[in-house]
């Protein structure tokens, strides 16, 4: 299975360097508006009106793995960019964008004749891991194209084996406040397992199809993890009350609703009873049955420990972060690639005790928990979230309150929204807009206790 779904995976990075995947045939209605956000929407009426379509760029991204970049340049699309990638003379993996500024050549189709550089297949224009041309073949040695012809730089850091681009047009800003802390830790202290995929879905859908926890108990109904799930499966109208951290991170209280899953200690009834249709859900009590088998086989760990603003969150430009059975932590990453496909990598980071757990943890990775959460329960999401039309009028729910604090930071917190309000008077809407304001209202009828607004 594993080996099908990398073919796939490779398929469509050939399809991307042709220009011909599906992905990069818009749906209508993805166009970016006048205002940089979604087409069709009003910004004084609805907050997607100022997100861009092709994510926030002052920050920085996982791109591939440095095995994947070897002796020759390696293309890559990322936030709508073509970008190359060479290793420099002291080996180091380095970005490029793929345009030669001399004629617009494609770098990525040239070749590195030379370690450490990259020349263009048109007119032999070679260039440094720091953009510059340092030799201009086809005009000889004499070209006064050399020091005169620079190409744009992204930069780069490896870390943990991924490599990570600065998509921004300012200076970088510090790597560690975008990239999830394991990442900087030791690799006796914490293990980290690093995969990805594409979704045929808008970046913000991806994204926020994660932070979307009452979607579990439909379409996740079959997935491995839930069916050992012991009690989820009775959804309830309250939703997590979100609150900012450090300005780049949205943490929601999930626990903090005691009804937010499930009632844990088993006091409500199992099936949910929804007299519009006079039936019940779920429709079988078997399902209860495999959340006590599962939960008969559930290993004990050592907690893993994070600050608050790397918990259980959504976190700037493009992350969402959970538990994993409490002994480790689950990132899924939204790379936007076009406006309606996006390179999801899956990051779990893991602390097992012992080396004995540290064999088991590697080998319980290949053997099956990879295939569980990256693709069982997550091609869930992809199939869920790929007809979602991100454009159209919405009516949202109290259920939808850490989408609607999401996409306020994203709009009014993130640090391409402060360029964008640095460099005009155009302002985000209101404190609510129609949809939000309903949402809010919902939560009200319930009792539920809004979250903290910003």
């Amino acid at each position: 299975m594993g080996a099908y779904l990398r073919l796939f995976e490779r398929r469509i990075e050939r399809e991307l360097e042709r220009g011909k995947s599906k992905g990069m045939r818009e749906r209508p209605g993805w166009e970016a508006a006048p205002n940089g956000g979604y087409q069709g929407l009003d910004p004084a009426k609805d907050r997607r009106a100022l997100i861009p379509p092709l994510g926030l760029r002052e920050y920085w991204y996982p791109a591939l793995p440095d095995t994947k970049v070897g002796r020759k340049p390696v293309f890559w699309l990322m936030l709508g960019d073509e970008l190359v990638f060479f290793r420099d003379k002291q080996g180091h993996v380095v970005a490029l964008s793929d345009v030669c500024p001399h004629r617009g050549a494609s770098l990525s189709e040239g070749d590195c004749f030379y370690h450490g550089f990259v020349t263009c297949p048109y007119h032999g224009a070679t260039y440094d891991g720091d953009g510059e041309c340092v030799a201009f073949i086809t005009e000889g040695p004499a070209s006064k194209m050399v020091g005169n012809l620079r190409a744009r730089v992204y930069p780069t850091r490896t870390l943990r084996g991924w490599v990570f681009v600065w998509m921004g047009e300012g200076d970088p800003a510090p790597i560690e406040e975008d990239v999830p802390p394991e990442f900087f830790e030791s690799a006796s202290q914490t293990m980290v397992f690093t995969t990805y995929s594409y979704w045929h879905a808008n970046w913000m859908v991806a994204v926020e199809n994660h932070k979307d926890p009452h979607n579990t108990f439909f379409v996740h109904r079959n997935s491995w993890i839930q069916l050992r799930s012991s009690g989820g499966f009775r959804p309830t109208p309250l939703g997590p009350r979100p609150k900012v951290v450090n300005g780049r991170s949205l943490a929601g209280d999930e626990r903090g609703n005691a009804n937010y899953y499930a009632d844990e200690r088993g006091k409500g009834s199992y099936q949910l009873y929804f007299p519009g249709v006079d039936g019940v859900w779920p429709l079988h009590r078997w399902r209860r049955l495999w959340g006590w088998m599962f939960q008969l086989a559930i290993r004990r760990w050592q907690r893993y420990q994070t600050t608050e603003e790397w918990d259980m969150c959504n976190h700037l430009p493009a992350i969402v972060r959970s538990r994993v059975g409490g002994h480790g932590v689950y990132t899924r990453w939204a790379v936007p690639i076009t406006a309606n496909l996006s390179r999801i990598v899956y990051m779990h980071g893991m602390r097992p005790k012992t080396a004995l757990g540290r064999l088991w943890e590697r080998i319980a990775w290949v053997t099956y928990y990879n295939w569980m959460v990256d693709y069982n329960f997550s091609g869930q999401d992809n199939a869920a979230a790929a007809p979602v039309r991100y454009w159209t009028t919405e009516h949202l729910s109290s259920t939808d309150s850490f989408l609607v604090f999401w996409r306020k930071l994203v709009a009014d917190g993130s640090r391409d929204a402060l360029r964008r309000k640095a460099r005009s008077d155009r302002h985000a809407p209101g404190d609510e807009t129609p949809a939000e304001e309903a949402s809010y209202e919902h939560q009200r009828e319930i009792g539920m206790t809004v979250g903290a607004r910003q």
